[in-house]
């Protein structure tokens, strides 16, 4: 499809992100993510050369179901780390396939070890809609 061929990761990432660090109390993670409207937490780790982690609503739920409380947890205890980045400057075929080959519905945007955004799969359906409309995103 032309609209992932031509354009780039930065065109249609979220530059919006919430973070939360990983000694953040699980419950409060939870709270963030509920009263933001949330999915994710991108998680940022002290030692930027390690990387970044992520925390999902799947993440929470599975929680919810295997241990049934949040007391006493912490991020770092399921969040996902470390967590597949992306390129600003890829083109979204790139991106595309990679999150399809990792099973990832949503990755953040890093460049030189600064958080720049995150790209979900929302985003490329949007995009992918605008472009089979001939509209922008």
């Amino acid at each position: 499809m032309r609209a992932f061929q031509h354009s780039l990761v930065r065109d249609v990432m979220h530059p919006g992100v919430t973070t939360t660090s990983p000694n953040t109390p699980l419950r409060d993670a939870a709270r963030q993510m509920g009263d933001g409207d949330l999915t994710c937490l991108v998680v940022e780790l002290a030692d930027r050369t390690r990387g970044f982690g992520i925390l999902t609503q799947k993440d929470l739920v599975s929680v919810m179901a295997d241990v049934g409380s949040f007391d006493g947890l912490v991020v770092a205890d399921f969040m996902t780390h470390p967590t597949i980045c992306l390129d600003p400057e890829w083109n979204l075929t790139t991106a595309l396939a990679l999150m399809r080959m990792m099973g990832l519905r949503r990755a953040p945007v890093v460049a030189d070890g600064a958080l720049l955004g995150i790209l979900s799969f929302t985003d490329l359906f949007r995009h992918g809609l605008a472009g089979l409309s001939g509209e922008d995103a």
